[in-house]
């Protein structure tokens, strides 16, 4: 499937069967390959966005899934990641529940259009149908996830 041109789903940031165990590496992995695209311009600074989210409330959802977020200057242009883990870990000391599916948004501190809430707005209708997270669960390559992400309307 060809990438549309204004869509923050860049298949260079979807990453599957990552054998990662924590949300510190999910971060380091995510900002470094964002910072290697160019869609940030300082993957520390990115980083501390990431963490002073958490730190206001916890982006683990339920459902198997973390919403981390980061509204920084240091966001060349809006993007989701998207990463399918290997093995499934608590993406906080305290969860209930622990994650498999991790969607990592970044955003320009001037966020023009609020694509991280809309694309939460729009994920969040969509987690509620099985099917999608059973897909993103099994799927097996890069294109198969563009395309099931994709279809959530930003």
């Amino acid at each position: 499937m060809e990438q549309k041109v204004n869509n923050p789903i860049q298949k260079g940031m979807l990453f599957l069967k990552q054998n990662i165990s924590s949300k510190a590496e999910a971060f380091e992995l995510l900002a470094r390959q964002a910072k290697s695209l160019d869609l940030v311009n300082d993957e520390k600074l990115f980083m501390k966005a990431l963490y002073e989210r958490e730190e206001e409330a916890p982006t683990s959802i339920g459902f198997k899934i973390a919403i981390p977020h980061g509204k920084t200057e240091a966001v060349n242009k809006p993007f989701i990641a998207f990463v399918q883990l290997k093995d499934e870990f608590f993406w906080n000391e305290d969860d209930a529940e622990k994650i498999k599916l991790i969607f990592m948004i970044g955003v320009p501190k001037e966020n023009k259009g609020n694509i991280h809430l809309k694309f939460i707005s729009q994920l969040s209708k969509r987690l509620l149908d099985d099917t999608f997270i059973d897909q993103l669960i099994k799927a097996e390559n890069e294109d198969e996830v563009y395309e099931i992400l994709s279809s959530v309307n930003i």
